[in-house]
């Protein structure tokens, strides 16, 4: 703004820049001794809204006018500065061109060594902004400055000249500068954190992380974060969660400070945005951290705020990353698919076989998932690749497809080709892939058969085989830690059969047969162990119910909600089918148990399972 005496003297050189209407709005003011000010300012603000040119003219004669030292072409340069960022499509090679322009770079170039640190960063910063090519000499001459002024800066200016320097195009010069900046900077934090600003230690706290500086360095800093947690605020608080998740070493007082900066967030997430997520989320993949809360309240927030397909999509992938995938989270994602479907089909971010694997998470199917389904089908253009180069990942589609209870004729009949499926293993084994070449062709033999597809869909006999040899030859288990507890709660190894599997390659951790009034029968004679490949195979009367106990261990449940995972839930559907009675036992919250309730809980899971199958029966 325009003040006191010089108001007068401003407007008769602005009037001289502009159109005759121009001209005359403001000499009316020019008989008076002093324009009014409120009046001036109004006119300078509209001329100030208009393009840059004009902009320039009035920031070079309101400057000349009112300043005398060279600090004027630092102000008119920040104000120019700010008025393009304001601009869109604004041309900067015609900035560039601009005779005032560069006469306020001549001046200041003229006048580098009278620049304090502060300033040097913020003409550097404006001129990169600008694109003034590196080789330029005031450029070069402010660089130069710079590195001088390194012993002088404190830290909060070291933070952000080296966040300035990275955002540039690397070159022999700023790759000198960015190379002694974090010397001094450990430096400067060794000696005294003084940062006044939370965001700035935060930011110190992720240099050091990237930059490996010294642990002792890194735990200064972690520590006064620690003391200044009355200074965090939802406003903040991103900054130092993403900070502390930089952090390699598991320190406690980090993961304390993490759960603490959770809490703050989680109580106003207004100041968090879709953008902010997955960048936290990868973060926390990484470090194996987890905080339920806030991963509900995204959810919710997900969901009420109504987020678009393409922040919906960064968010779940990292949703089913770390296991979280509860209904309303998945019902969201299929709504937000089907309210863009055709950039789901057109945009390459969006590919079938994530979102496959995303919906196949666990067993939940949300409503409209068949019009999803169908829909990923119809993205020829993204599936064509995966079948003429990747045909590992074109089968593992397929799979997750048909285990979603989803089998595409056109995709399956190629597929199910003998020749193509061996042609497709034989390249897994040399890339050293077969294992799960393997799993994903079982899990669409398996998928037809629980949903009655084999007969419209044969799957190749003469592989089925080859598969379930192989399967079971790497699921052999050297240890059975729920076969003792087992075998004492029916009172003998004659009553177990332990590590077998069915003809079709579904693997059983132990298998139990028993009777009407819930008595077990010897599987074989005595203590010896005769010991069948199959469960089919066990040689009992039509009356006697086979009880296949399968020990699930972590990798087989998501997080949240805590049940089975799809490919898992599919086993278990498929033993089911066959008629046998699962049992699925939580191995880690019964490897929980004292010993002594080992047993006994081993005991009533089976007889829930015969007695869920009794009250069908009643029922049905």
């Amino acid at each position: 703004m325009i003040s006191g005496k010089y108001s007068t003297v401003v407007l008769r050189n602005i009037t001289r820049c502009y159109s005759l209407a121009t001209r005359q709005h403001l000499n009316f003011f020019n008989g008076k001794d002093v324009a009014p000010i409120a009046v001036l300012n109004s006119i300078l603000e509209q001329y100030r809204a208009s393009d840059i040119e004009n902009k320039l003219k009035i920031e070079n004669i309101s400057c000349q006018t009112i300043y005398k030292s060279h600090k004027y072409a630092l102000v008119t340069l920040k104000n120019i500065f700010e008025f393009a960022k304001e601009k869109e499509n604004l041309k900067f090679q015609a900035l560039l061109d601009n005779e005032i322009f560069q006469a306020i770079c001549t001046k200041i170039g003229k006048s580098v060594d009278a620049l304090n640190s502060g300033d040097l960063i913020n003409v550097f910063r404006i001129l990169c902004y600008f694109e003034v090519p590196y080789t330029n000499k005031i450029v070069q001459s402010i660089l130069k400055k710079l590195e001088k002024h390194l012993n002088d800066m404190n830290v909060e200016q070291l933070v952000f000249l080296h966040y300035v320097l990275s955002k540039q195009e690397k070159s022999d010069s700023i790759n000198v500068l960015m190379s002694k900046i974090p010397l001094h900077l450990q430096e400067r934090i060794e000696h005294s954190l003084d940062a006044e600003s939370i965001l700035i230690v935060a930011q110190c706290l992720v240099m050091a992380c990237k930059l490996e500086f010294k642990s002792s360095v890194i735990e200064k800093i972690i520590s006064t974060l620690s003391e200044r947690t009355y200074a965090f605020t939802s406003h903040n608080v991103i900054a130092v969660i993403y900070s502390l998740l930089n952090v390699d070493s598991q320190i406690e007082t980090c993961k304390e400070l993490l759960n603490y900066s959770f809490e703050i967030t989680v109580k106003d997430l207004d100041f968090v945005k879709p953008k902010h997520v997955p960048p936290l989320l990868h973060k926390w993949h990484d470090h194996q951290y987890y905080y339920f809360k806030f991963l509900d309240e995204i959810s919710r927030k997900m969901d009420s705020e109504n987020w678009n397909l393409k922040n919906t999509w960064n968010t779940m992938k990292c949703f089913k990353k770390l296991g979280f995938c509860p209904n309303n989270v998945m019902d969201h994602f299929i709504r937000a698919i089907c309210a863009e479907p055709q950039t789901f089909v057109t945009d390459s971010i969006y590919l079938p076989l994530n979102c496959a694997r995303i919906l196949g998470i666990t067993s939940y199917r949300p409503p409209r998932l068949e019009e999803v389904l169908t829909l990923l089908c119809s993205c020829e253009k993204k599936i064509a690749p995966l079948k003429k180069s990747c045909s590992f990942l074109y089968i593992k589609f397929v799979s997750y497809l048909s285990m979603l209870g989803h089998f595409p004729p056109h995709l399956l009949t190629d597929i199910l080709d003998e020749n193509y499926l061996l042609s497709v293993w034989s390249k897994c084994k040399e890339l050293e892939r077969g294992p799960y070449f393997e799993n994903y062709a079982l899990t669409l033999a398996w998928s037809l058969e629980n949903y009655d597809q084999q007969e419209k869909f044969p799957f190749p006999p003469a592989i089925l085989k080859s598969l379930v040899q192989s399967f079971r030859e790497r699921h052999v288990k050297s240890n059975y830690p729920l076969q003792r507890f087992i075998e004492n709660g029916l009172g003998g190894k004659h009553f177990l059969q332990t590590g077998i599997s069915t003809r079709d390659g579904i693997p059983v951790d132990h298998v139990v047969a028993m009777r009407w009034g819930n008595y077990p029968v010897a599987l074989h004679q005595g203590d010896s162990c005769q010991k069948v490949n199959f469960v089919e195979d066990l040689n009992l009367s039509s009356n006697v119910k086979i009880i296949a106990i399968i020990a699930a261990t972590e990798n087989q449940y998501i997080r949240h909600p805590e049940v089975l995972t799809g490919w898992m839930d599919l086993r278990i559907k498929y033993l089911r089918k066959k008629k046998f009675f699962p049992v699925v036992i939580n191995y880690n919250s019964w490897n929980l148990l004292p010993n002594q309730k080992k047993t006994p809980f081993l005991m009533n899971q089976i007889k829930i399972a015969l007695e869920e199958d009794e009250s069908e029966r009643t029922n049905s």
